[in-house]
C-alpha cells in the first residue's frame, strides 16, 4: 500500500510561507533548495519518520517558467495547503501507483525526473507525476537511493490526521481505499487539511 510522503503548502513568497507555517507550529522549516526550470524554491519540516511538509513558493532568482508553477502558486498568493503526495509502497513501483490513479479516472500526469542542489551543496534527484489537478488526489513520488526528506528535516511535529472534502466523496474515498490512505473525507466544496501535533499543541493546517 501507498503511504503519504509529503503534504504541500504552496504561496508566492518562501519566507511569508516559512513564517507562516512556524507561527502555526513552533517549528521553523529548513532550507530546501531551488527546482531548475519548474521557477519555485522550498522549505521543509518533518512530520515524522517517512512524511514531511514541504513549503514551495515562486523562487525570484529564476526566470519565468515554460509551465505554470505548480498548485497554483501563481493565481493564489497563499500561503495554504494546495496538494499532497504518496510514495509507492512495498512491491509497487511509481508507474503501478500511478495505474492506480488513473483507473479511478484521473490522469496522474507523466512521469519525470527532477533534481535540486541542497544548501550543503548536495543534488539530489527523484522522480514524480507531474497533473494539473490538485486536492485530494495525489501526486506520486519515487525517491530511489535519495533518503525521504523527512528524515533530515527539523523535526518536532507529527501528522496527526488527514481530512478534507469534495462533491465526489464516495469516488476519493474508493481511491484512497484502494490506495491504503488513510483519510477522513465528507462531501462538499474541494480542500484538505491535516491535523499536526507540534510544540504548540495540535494544530490543522489547511
Amino acid at each position: 500500500m501507498a503511504g503519504f510522503d509529503h503534504f504541500a503548502v504552496a504561496c508566492q513568497d518562501l519566507d511569508e510561507g516559512v513564517r507562516y507555517v512556524e507561527s502555526l507550529t513552533g517549528v521553523r522549516a529548513a532550507p530546501g533548495g531551488p527546482h531548475p526550470g519548474i521557477g519555485t524554491h522550498n522549505a521543509l519540516l518533518s512530520l515524522g519518520s517517512d512524511v514531511y511538509l514541504e513549503i514551495i513558493a515562486a523562487d525570484p532568482k529564476q526566470g519565468e517558467p515554460e509551465s505554470p508553477r505548480p498548485f497554483g502558486i501563481d493565481e493564489h498568493p497563499g500561503p495554504r495547503l494546495a496538494a499532497f503526495a504518496i510514495h509507492p509502497g512495498p512491491g509497487e513501483t511509481i508507474d503501478s501507483v500511478a495505474e492506480t490513479i488513473r483507473s479511478h479516472g484521473t490522469d496522474p500526469g507523466p512521469v519525470i525526473s527532477m533534481s535540486r542542489v541542497k544548501p550543503d551543496g548536495e543534488e539530489i534527484s527523484w522522480r514524480l507525476t507531474r497533473a494539473s489537478k490538485i486536492g485530494l488526489v495525489p501526486f506520486v513520488i519515487d525517491w530511489g537511493t535519495t533518503p525521504n526528506p523527512a528524515t533530515v528535516t527539523p523535526g518536532g511535529c507529527s501528522l496527526v490526521a488527514v481530512e478534507g472534502s469534495d462533491r465526489d466523496s464516495a469516488g476519493i474515498r474508493a481511491l484512497h481505499q484502494e490506495l491504503g490512505l488513510s483519510a477522513t473525507i465528507s462531501d462538499g466544496p474541494t480542500a484538505i487539511r491535516i491535523v499536526l501535533e507540534t510544540p504548540n499543541g495540535t494544530v490543522s493546517l489547511s
